[in-house]
C-alpha cells in the first residue's frame, strides 16, 4: 500500500542526498546555470511548495515535490529510492496527483533531463507532453491538462 506523509525536518537531508544521488549527472552544472548553490538549494526544497516522503508498506520509498503556481501544479521532484524503482510507484504517485488537483489546477507540468528517457516515457503515458526544452539546461518542460485526458494508468 502506497501512502504519503509530510516531510518532517530530519527528513531533509536525506531526500536531498537522494536527490544529489539520483540527478548526479546534471543537478550541479543546472544550479550552476541558475547560480544558486547547493544550500541555496537545500533551502529553496525546505522552504517552497511541498514536500511528501511516499511510504510502501511503512518504508520510506522515496519523495515528490510540489508547488501550487496557479492555474498549474509544478512537479519539482518525483524521485525514488533505486529497490523502489519500476514497481510502478511512480505511476500511482503522479495518479494521485492528477486526481488530487484535477479540480484546482488547469495542468501539471515539470521538467524531466534528457538524460533520464525513462521517465520521460513514464510521462508521456499519463498523458503529458513536450512544450517546450531549455536546451541551456538541457530539460523537457512537460505538461498535463488535467481535464479532458484519461489516466492511462
Amino acid at each position: 500500500m502506497i501512502t504519503y506523509q509530510p516531510v518532517a525536518n530530519k527528513q531533509y537531508d536525506e531526500l536531498l542526498q537522494l536527490m544529489r544521488e539520483d540527478a548526479a549527472d546534471y543537478l550541479q552544472q543546472s544550479l550552476d546555470l541558475m547560480r544558486i548553490t547547493r544550500e541555496e538549494f537545500g533551502q529553496l526544497f525546505r522552504t517552497i511548495g511541498q514536500v511528501d516522503g511516499i511510504y510502501q508498506d511503512e518504508q520510506l520509498a522515496g519523495f515528490y515535490w510540489i508547488e501550487e503556481r496557479p492555474p498549474v501544479l509544478h512537479l519539482h521532484a518525483l524521485i525514488l529510492k533505486p529497490t523502489f524503482q519500476g514497481k510502478g510507484i511512480g505511476t500511482i504517485v503522479l495518479q494521485m496527483l492528477i486526481a488530487t488537483y484535477g479540480g484546482r489546477m488547469q495542468a501539471i507540468e515539470l521538467g524531466v533531463h534528457q538524460s533520464n528517457p525513462r521517465a520521460k516515457k513514464l510521462y508521456g503515458r499519463l498523458g503529458f507532453v513536450v512544450i517546450d526544452f531549455k536546451e541551456d539546461l538541457g530539460y523537457f518542460i512537460m505538461q498535463r491538462p488535467l481535464a479532458a485526458i484519461a489516466i492511462n494508468g
